[in-house]
């Protein structure tokens, strides 16, 4: 009878235990997945859970790690779980039937946030939309952070659809317009230079050796050491000026010259350098109308120095807020126009062209001579006195006889 007792309990127990366990199963597999059941990790993002353990939406992602169905430093956050051991009001909104409730960090429901039927609306997902609209968890795919990932119909990010880091370490790995972007840099930024994935996947270039080979598909994002321009030698911050004039010896310089037949002329370009950088190898050259030869006497901050201006000459360095002027000459040949033209200096360099230009008159009826006699003279007083000599002597003569006549008056009174 004791036997008998003592095996009844123990069929009891097991009946009971295997009860237990058919409940439980019934309550999760019955094909009633509760949407948002809990919140759980997958690496150092974190997801919501559908009471059948399916991964549902991204909830975000946790920069000091995730553990415990919470985020390292998760706090304030619109689904924000029992990191306090406290349940914080209003933590989240999920749907009851067509009807928004607010519902606190433990999940325990709160008070009603609103009723979609209000507005001939069906809720899903904590939101209001349309009856006729179907829902679908991967809509679309966009990028978030450096991945990218499935977006739902409602505009809600969803998992991920693809890690966008690869097993280069010598890409750039990053997410642009909805796609994954791995750029090699073989300029040592990412993989060291002589690494083992640099000799893999950089050993067919010359990166590195002062040269942007295009052929080999190096351009400034693959191999920025030799293919960025020098941001630091930007030839806009240099501005040229252009001068002329045909006395030596005026201090005048002009942006207009009137010129004849077999006349010198002078000019003068000014290179101010407007930024605290120095400017280096600027390349400067005039482009001068036909009916001017080239003379040279070419100088650099009054320093001689050969070569032509015309197909251009290497001028060094510009310092920082510094300046340079360069003058030379050039003469008229015979000409029979009557026109105005111009000359330009122009200041080039990789990056841009800079330029300033002068007009110039030609006049055929104007000579050299012309200009001459048009001129003072350089004996000034001599060329004066033969000028007005006759007229000197005149006015000597009446200036005596005022005298006379004045002394005369003077006695008789």
């Amino acid at each position: 009878m004791k036997k008998m007792t003592k095996l009844s309990i123990f069929l009891v127990a097991v009946l009971a235990v295997f009860s237990t366990a058919s409940f439980v199963s019934a309550q999760y597999y019955t094909g009633l997945c509760t949407d948002y059941s809990y919140q759980q990790c997958s690496g150092n993002y974190l997801y919501w859970y559908d009471s059948c353990g399916n991964q549902r939406n991204l909830i975000q992602y946790c920069q000091n790690g995730c553990s415990n169905g919470i985020c390292a430093d998760y706090n304030n956050y619109n689904y924000n779980n029992n990191y306090y051991s406290t349940c914080n009001d209003h933590a989240y909104r999920d749907c009851v039937g067509t009807a928004i409730y607010w519902y606190n960090s433990c999940s325990n429901q709160q008070d009603l946030y609103q009723n979609c039927a209000d507005s001939n609306l069906t809720c899903q997902y904590g939101q209001c939309v349309s009856q006729k609209s179907n829902y679908s968890a991967h809509y679309q795919k966009a990028c978030y952070g450096d991945n990218l990932y499935w977006y739902d119909s409602l505009g809600v990010i969803n998992n991920v659809y693809q890690n966008c880091a690869d097993s280069n370490s010598c890409t750039l790995d990053n997410c642009k317009s909805a796609k994954c972007s791995n750029v090699s840099m073989c300029d040592g930024s990412t993989c060291a230079t002589g690494s083992a994935d640099y000799i893999k996947y950089c050993g067919s270039t010359n990166c590195g050796n002062g040269t942007c080979e295009e052929k080999l598909g190096e351009t400034e994002s693959t191999c920025s050491s030799d293919c960025k321009k020098n941001t630091d030698n930007k030839i806009d911050n240099l501005s040229v000026s252009f001068f002329s004039k045909k006395n030596s010896t005026s201090l005048q310089w002009d942006k207009a010259v009137q010129l004849g037949q077999d006349e010198t002329v002078y000019f003068l370009i000014t290179l101010n350098n407007n930024s605290d950088v120095q400017v280096d190898n600027v390349i400067v050259s005039v482009n001068i109308p036909s009916e001017i030869s080239y003379l040279g006497n070419l100088k650099i901050d009054d320093i001689a120095l050969s070569g032509d201006i015309v197909s251009g000459i290497n001028v060094g360095s510009v310092q920082a807020m510094g300046k340079k002027s360069i003058t030379f000459e050039g003469k008229t040949q015979t000409f029979s126009i009557q026109e105005q033209k111009q000359a330009i200096a122009s200041i080039n360099s990789v990056e841009a062209v800079q330029s300033d230009s002068i007009s110039i008159s030609f006049d055929a009826s104007q000579s050299s001579s012309a200009s001459i006699s048009s001129a003072p003279a350089s004996g000034g007083f001599i060329d004066f006195i033969k000028r007005w000599f006759m007229w000197i002597i005149a006015g000597f003569i009446l200036v005596c006889l005022f005298i006379a006549v004045f002394k005369r008056i003077s006695s008789n009174v």
